[in-house]
């Protein structure tokens, strides 16, 4: 970066010209390699946070840049109104990886997208229109997608929200039964729910609930955001615990950072949906299903959930310091529950250069990492880790 372009103010710009979003870590970023990001100052930080869990497999990885160089020189949009072939290897990628023989792909643009034509093509098959989902889970911040949010802050103040909603706990299969009633299009779930606090099920209840939608009719949601392609130890959430939803939805890591979602329906709601009850301009265009395609075949090709499980096992084993209560989650959507106020490690983190997320339990550090880091990176958070939480309690 040029000495003018470093010496310029760019919050100051974003602030000016934004309207504002997320908290910001205190550094203006310039670009990023593998586990890897470096401010305007030259400075780096291990990413264990993966900007929301999107750099999947690091940031700028080799196979999907080159992807996308190709796409950009080729075609750079139209839309599914005309049939583009990278879109059709694009999808059956995904259904090769994390669906079954009879399911179809529908692309959109975010995760939030993404369950909303889930919840369409749930209320589409059954002719029901409710949906349960489960208090502390999030979905994303469109309308319908927040209304189907378990985490109530984020709802408050926002009109014309659905009410056709039903919320019951996580983990909870007796509530679950009682909300299934003849109405119930749909049960839309976290497998892990992320934002909570890496909450894993608790034993026997993905199970359990699959069996209750079969009995009452309605359709098994799996929201695979952030559990899906690898990050849970397995392609997705749904293969990590056995249990096979009526759809699944896609987004984060799917395009390493081109923004792109995916609603995968299984065979009976595939069936279900005609021609003209989906649509998206922007979904599905050439340079996103580069990317997925790319994504996808690094993903198959390495096997990072391997990775991602093998690093769960570690952190586990390792992390066993006074300050850490608890390891939660799986793969590599953990939680570390420390003994005091997350944030103030987290901040402490920052300035040891490494980067990672915290939820909505305020003691939950939350690690997002790419999958591709190794032991060596795992060893500098717990040794930054070791070192903050052996200090006076924040």
């Amino acid at each position: 970066m040029t000495g003018e372009a470093a010496a310029t103010d760019w919050k100051a710009e974003e602030g000016r010209w934004l309207l504002p979003g997320y908290p910001q870590f205190p550094f203006t970023l310039a670009r990023g390699e593998g586990a890897w990001v470096f401010d305007t100052e030259g400075r780096r930080y291990l990413d264990l946070y993966a900007g929301h869990a999107v750099a999947l497999l690091g940031h700028c990885p080799p196979a999907v840049v080159a992807a996308l160089r190709r796409q950009a020189g080729e075609l750079l949009f139209y839309s599914t109104l005309a049939c583009i072939p990278v879109r059709a290897r694009a999808a059956k990628a995904l259904v090769e990886l994390c669906g079954e023989v009879g399911s179809r792909v529908f692309f959109c643009n975010s995760g939030a997208e993404a369950n909303e034509n889930a919840m369409r093509v749930a209320r589409r098959t059954t002719g029901r229109r409710t949906i349960v989902a489960t208090e502390g889970s999030f979905h994303g911040r469109t309308a319908g997608a927040l209304a189907a949010t378990g985490i109530p802050h984020y709802r408050e103040g926002v009109a014309g929200l659905g009410t056709d909603v039903v919320f019951v706990p996580f983990g909870d299969l007796a509530a679950a039964e009682a909300a299934l009633g003849p109405d119930a299009a749909g049960f839309l779930l976290e497998p892990v729910q992320s934002l909570a606090g890496a909450l894993p099920p608790p034993p026997g209840y993905l199970e359990g609930l699959s069996a209750l939608c079969r009995k009452a009719g309605a359709m098994l949601i799996f929201d695979e955001v952030q559990t899906g392609l690898g990050r849970v130890g397995a392609p997705s959430a749904a293969q990590a615990y056995g249990v096979r939803p009526d759809l699944q939805t896609f987004a984060k890591g799917l395009g390493s950072g081109v923004p792109c979602a995916a609603t995968l329906a299984g065979p009976r709601a595939a069936a279900a949906v005609r021609t003209g009850d989906l649509g998206s301009t922007f979904g599905g265009g050439p340079l996103a299903c580069a990317a997925i395609e790319a994504t996808l075949g690094e993903i198959v090709r390495t096997r990072v959930w391997e990775n991602a499980a093998r690093l769960e096992r570690r952190i586990r084993e390792t992390f066993r310091m006074p300050g850490v209560l608890a390891v939660q989650g799986k793969g590599l959507l953990l939680g570390l529950v420390l003994d005091r106020p997350a944030k103030p490690v987290q901040k402490a983190l920052i300035g040891r250069s490494i980067l990672t997320g915290t939820a909505e339990d305020p003691r939950v550090l939350r690690l997002l990492p790419p999958l591709i880091i190794g032991d060596a990176e795992v060893e500098l958070l717990r040794a930054a880790l070791s070192e903050i939480l052996g200090g006076k309690p924040a």
